[in-house]
């Protein structure tokens, strides 16, 4: 096939919503992280009335942005049993344990001031994104965490698997960033701080070919005959298209796939990415795996806003460098 090179990796995420040892210690110490706030500033308020005020509105100001994780935390904690007694053991261990009898009026200055930025955002991994992913508005609609603010920015930096190319993209705060093992993943995401199912991939080629590639040349290729016989035996192709990317020619993909895993098949839900950079092939990648085809549909057509958000922030750097 003329002038088409797609790269196909697939790293098949198998996490389940269900709760295990690691999301429950999370949970729980985002828990203990909430109520030792509300205790502090209760027992400013108290101590000096003149905060009184002050306490209120960086209060409200953090039950904003993260009221209904907690009030989410009781609920998928309360079908659980012992939930209430390790609710009672968080809240007496601090009030036993924070001693807060020398707390000075500069320090409670201090403190109140520190929640004003948590209000931002500006907490301790990983309460920061257990409280993101258990706040049910963005499991609703995943892209209004991007556009509230809570996310990061990822920086290739010019690490050896970018093989030279410097980007950087945005990704949602709650969205785990983590090594990839194969050579060609420059970096792997997984949401709901690694618990979920949905994943994002950069992956950097060499194409020696790509720098006498044109826009046309690329454009030739986007059909349907040529696109489907990319794709591997047993992929469904679904929609494709040519895009511009950082002025950069290439295309899009949507397709699905399905693998055996014993005796269940398990279908992926593909959204690819490829653009061309000189003799490098630059490709971002989003995953959706489940054994449940009807859930999986319904989950990806959620998750396709906030796709197409995060790439609509990437960067090439060494596109202005030249």
């Amino acid at each position: 096939m003329k002038y088409m090179f797609i790269i196909f990796t697939f790293t098949v995420s198998l996490y389940s919503l269900s709760l295990n040892k690691q999301m429950i210690m999370d949970i729980s110490r985002t828990y203990g992280y909430y109520q030792g706030q509300k205790y502090s500033l209760d027992t400013i308020k108290k101590k000096y009335p003149k905060l009184s005020n002050q306490v209120f509105i960086v209060k409200s100001g953090f039950d904003l942005s993260f009221s209904k994780s907690i009030k989410n935390i009781d609920t998928l904690m309360g079908k659980y049993d012992g939930w209430k007694s390790i609710k009672k053991d968080i809240i007496k261990n601090i009030h036993t344990k924070l001693d807060l009898s020398n707390l000075t009026y500069n320090e409670s200055i201090d403190f109140i001031n520190m929640v004003k930025q948590r209000a931002k955002g500006n907490i301790e991994t990983p309460v920061l994104e257990t409280l993101l992913m258990l706040n049910p508005s963005y499991e609703e609609n995943p892209e209004r965490e991007f556009y509230d603010g809570f996310k990061k920015k990822y920086i290739s930096d010019n690490l050896k698997k970018s093989k030279g190319v410097e980007f950087s993209l945005d990704i949602p705060m709650s969205w785990i960033s983590k090594e990839a093992n194969r050579p060609n993943i420059v970096r792997k995401f997984i949401s709901q701080n690694g618990h979920s199912i949905e994943m994002a991939m950069i992956l950097v080629y060499d194409f020696p070919d790509g720098k006498y590639l044109s826009a046309n040349d690329i454009k030739s290729t986007v059909n349907k005959k040529d696109m489907k016989e990319a794709l591997p035996p047993n992929a469904i192709l679904k929609d494709y298209g040519f895009i511009k990317l950082e002025t950069l020619p290439g295309y899009w993909q949507r397709y699905s796939m399905t693998i055996q895993r014993v005796r269940k098949t398990m279908t992926i839900e593909m959204l690819a990415y490829t653009i061309f950079y000189g003799d490098k092939l630059i490709q971002i990648q989003f995953q959706i795996g489940d054994f449940d085809n009807k859930k999986l549909e319904k989950r990806f057509k959620k998750f396709e806003p906030l796709f197409d958000s995060i790439i609509n922030s990437f960067v090439l750097t060494s596109l202005y460098k030249q």
